[in-house]
């Protein structure tokens, strides 16, 4: 059903049988200011392939956000190299689109105008062209009835779902994945388990996504990383064979989500030992 092991550098590489859409090698970032310095994430080293669904989980505050801003170009490692397709990430591009947990829409246009905003940077479409790609998204996530619609018309299911039309509609090779189900209620994040498995059979966006929901993680993914405590290394893979579609009930998804949670549990109980040594060790 799943298999469950501990990282080691190196052999991710080996585990992906496709060429790797994102890779990183060494990476680690540290924050520096007059007061502090943070070592927030790595050293990390991870290959995702083409496709794939990778989940990232971790503690609060252990460098999930950060390993996604990292690969979406917002700020560069401080040691390591990060490359999509083979090209090295030196900042923000079109073949990389973060989805946050606020969908983060325009008031001020209606449902089809914020699914084609992203479209406008695509200079040789035409109006008529960018028009008819954002009708084709607005059905891929179900809300082509809404398209006239302006944001404070919608649920926030349907927010999210709008936000990941505009993220698709231009055609990015990654999707990265904040918690974008993390403001939104248990019955309406349901209901979208469901359509963004449907979403990726289609369309085979490869895809890192961060959730602190273990059940959500064994529900959507390829493969869980587990990530250690700040600053965030791989600390367990769980590779996922259930079949898809999956039922987040399904009792298989529910052992799976237990496992994971139990690998969170142990490296929370793990940091809290090693802060109370060095805390008992002063200075």
């Amino acid at each position: 059903m799943t298999g469950a092991q501990p990282f080691r550098p190196g052999a991710d590489a080996a585990a992906t049988a496709t060429p790797a859409r994102i890779s990183l090698e060494g990476v680690t970032k540290t924050y520096v200011t007059p007061r502090a310095r943070v070592d927030a994430l790595g050293p990390v080293s991870l290959e995702v392939a083409e496709g794939e669904f990778v989940v990232l989980a971790g503690p609060s505050g252990c460098g999930k956000t950060t390993l996604l801003n990292l690969v979406a170009g917002f700020e560069p490692p401080s040691q390591g190299e990060i490359r999509v397709d083979g090209k090295e990430v030196a900042g923000p591009g079109p073949d990389r689109v973060m989805i946050f947990q606020e969908p983060a829409l325009f008031p001020w246009l209606n449902v089809l105008d914020n699914v084609a905003f992203g479209l406008r940077q695509h200079t040789h479409l035409s109006a008529a062209e960018r028009r008819a790609i954002a009708e084709h998204h607005l059905e891929l996530v179900h809300l082509e009835g809404f398209a006239q619609a302006f944001v404070h018309e919608l649920s926030g299911g349907m927010k999210q779902r709008t936000a990941l039309a505009r993220a698709l509609a231009p055609a990015p090779r990654v999707l990265l994945c904040d918690e974008p189900f993390g403001s939104l209620d248990a019955l309406t994040r349901e209901r979208l388990y469901a359509e963004i498995q449907e979403l990726h059979s289609r369309t085979r966006k490869t895809t890192l996504f961060v959730t602190h929901n273990t059940r959500e993680a064994a529900c959507l993914a390829d493969r869980v990383l587990v990530l250690t405590a700040r600053p965030a290394r791989i600390k367990r893979v769980f590779t996922v064979d259930l079949p898809r579609p999956r039922d987040f009930y399904d009792a298989r998804v529910s052992a799976l989500a237990g496992q994971i949670l139990a690998e969170l549990r142990s490296e929370i109980t793990e940091d809290r030992g090693t802060t109370h040594e060095r805390d008992k060790a002063g200075p």
